[in-house]
């Protein structure tokens, strides 16, 4: 599931910085970006559970809802409930925090099964 969801999170950032840039214009490409964000939001909040392994708690906590907030943002700014440009980059900003939060809670819990 990991390896899943890394997959759904740096597809998702793809998306996004064509947006961004201009590359991507296809609506439908559009509306992938927005069902990937929910899959990877579904995926983090059940992979990210609480867990016995010695890692950090918050740093997991983080790794698990922050998807999520991003989605949020992202949905409402599709439905046109935000609308400011700086919720625009809130939005991406979040998104990319959320690829290192479940990057580096990844990381430790492959190192805490290691040892």
């Amino acid at each position: 599931m990991w390896i899943l969801l890394r997959i759904l999170l740096y597809a998702q950032f793809l998306l996004g910085a064509g947006r961004v840039l201009g590359l991507v214009r296809n609506p439908f490409v559009w509306e992938m970006h927005i069902g990937i964000g929910g899959l990877a939001a579904i995926i983090a909040l059940l992979l990210l559970k609480s867990t016995q392994a010695p890692v950090n708690a918050g740093l997991r906590a983080a790794a698990r809802f922050m998807p999520l907030v991003a989605l949020l943002i992202g949905l409402a700014r599709y439905f046109d409930w935000l609308i400011d440009p700086f919720t625009y980059w809130l939005h991406v900003l979040s998104g990319i925090i959320a690829v290192g939060l479940v990057e580096a809670a990844g990381g430790q819990e492959r190192r805490a099964q290691r040892s």
